[in-house]
């Protein structure tokens, strides 16, 4: 098999499952925040907390995610389970998630949150490393 497409294969239900992790890591987070409990996790807190402006922030990113989350995984659904590869929907959802994590980045380094938790933070950015490989590897029209 060849080498671009056994990425893209193996890209497609990768990033189906991490966005799968995500939407319900998001789910978990928005509940416990409903419930008045501070959500520890995906957005671990720098030590002096996150301030309002900062939350309101995270939570249009939030919404944002869901957004491209969504169609995520109905791009590797299709794909995955019903060999219907819609390149364009990937190309969409990813630009939206990689751009999302850009932002993200850009707003919560400077807070010393990563700092203050490298091992979570770093182990973010490994699992949704590879994303703009399947992006890229898309926007190629490399077949799947």
């Amino acid at each position: 098999m060849h080498n671009k497409q056994f990425a893209t294969r193996f890209l497609i239900p990768y990033y189906g499952l991490l966005q799968t992790l995500h939407l319900l890591t998001l789910a978990r987070a928005g509940l416990l925040i409903l419930l008045g409990t501070p959500a520890p996790f995906p957005i671990l807190p720098p030590p002096g907390g996150w301030t309002d402006q900062a939350m309101a922030f995270l939570y249009g990113l939030a919404f944002t995610d869901v957004a491209g989350i969504l169609m995520g995984i109905i791009f590797a659904a299709q794909w995955t389970f019903k060999k219907n590869f819609n390149p364009t929907l990937g190309v969409l959802s990813l630009t939206i998630f990689i751009t999302g994590a850009i932002v993200f980045g850009i707003g919560t380094f400077p807070s010393s949150a990563w700092a203050t938790y490298p091992v979570a933070y770093g182990i973010m950015v490994v699992l949704f490393a590879p994303s703009p490989w399947l992006l890229i590897s898309l926007l190629r029209g490399n077949p799947a």
